[in-house]
């Protein structure tokens, strides 16, 4: 058996650019990175979300209990702008979770990691995570990316294990629960709308069409419906069928549905609506449940329409 030498190469041969390359990619492949961390799944949210001013590289959200996960790169060595931004987008977005990704960590960065986790309750969890990318072999071999996490909360694996084997968890069992209520409460009113099974406990809906996957999905204090390509590759040919619906969907809603509503203008891949509003009040739900059937009517719509233009040009 011949063994190769592991090689180092550079990010920026990889990713050239951190914002239109390395976040879109990272954007597509979140189960590597929960995979790295020791989460069984994430769910990609949003990409450049607005908070303050700034944006958000990547917002995520862990399946099992619709909890957020604030997701922040960086190609270089990391410094406290970021730092000062993460915080600013954990109080406006309601995170519980953030992963700081960079080429290499400072000592002073790694000690404001671990001080948060040292110092905020349980339901927050702090990582900061190497990004390495490396082949084996010469220079014609494949490059495979590396997550290596160098802080993590204490006995984070101990309470991801805990709370997966244990089905009985109080928060996981509300969570399911409440989900559970919502969608089923929204078939009762669009049966049509949705083949729901009698267990579905997940915080998302997902409706085919033309190749395209529309996502209705359900938080705590927001819902929301959004669009992406069937093939989860998402190579050349599905990103331009997203951006041409992107396009349509933009002359339909624009800015006119007020601030109840954001429109997620830099969310090419994943472009969507969310509409801002207590789910955990009940009284709340019909009014949620119509704003997301008829954003469901609208995307089956505009998408359909579209798809037929185009096949007929």
């Amino acid at each position: 058996m011949e063994f190769g030498e592991l090689q180092d190469i550079d990010l920026r041969a990889a990713w050239p650019h951190e914002a239109t390359d390395f976040t879109p990619w990272l954007a597509e492949n979140v189960e590597r990175l929960a995979k790295a961390i020791g989460l069984p799944s994430l769910e990609l949210e949003g990409r450049e979300v607005s908070v303050a001013g700034f944006s958000a590289d990547i917002l995520a959200r862990i399946p099992s209990d619709g909890s957020r996960v604030l997701i922040e790169n960086q190609l270089e060595n990391t410094d406290h702008s970021h730092l000062g931004q993460i915080l600013t987008y954990l109080a406006g977005l309601e995170a519980q979770t953030v992963i700081w990704i960079a080429k290499d960590f400072r000592e002073p960065h790694l000690s404001a990691i671990r001080w948060l986790n040292e110092h905020t309750t349980e339901t927050f969890a702090f990582f900061a995570v190497k990004v390495r990318v490396v082949r084996i072999g010469n220079e014609s071999s494949p490059v495979a990316p590396l997550f290596e996490v160098v802080e993590r909360p204490n006995e984070w694996d101990r309470q991801v294990h805990a709370a997966e084997e244990n089905s009985g968890n109080s928060r996981v069992s509300e969570l399911r629960k409440f989900r559970n209520d919502f969608w089923h409460s929204y078939v009762q009113s669009y049966p049509e709308d949705i083949d729901l099974r009698p267990e579905h406990a997940s915080a998302n809906v997902f409706h085919h069409i033309e190749g395209m996957i529309i996502s209705q999905w359900l938080g705590q204090r927001r819902v929301g419906i959004y669009m992406r390509a069937n093939d989860p590759r998402y190579n050349e040919k599905q990103r331009q069928e997203v951006e041409m619906h992107v396009e349509a969907l933009r002359k339909e809603f624009g800015e006119e549905l007020g601030s109840r509503t954001s429109w997620e203008r830099q969310t090419l891949t994943h472009p969507g609506l969310s509409f801002a509003i207590d789910a955990t009040d009940r009284e709340n739900w019909p009014q949620m449940i119509n704003w997301l059937h008829e954003r469901l009517v609208d995307f089956r719509r505009i998408i359909a329409e579209n798809t037929a233009q185009t096949l007929g040009e």
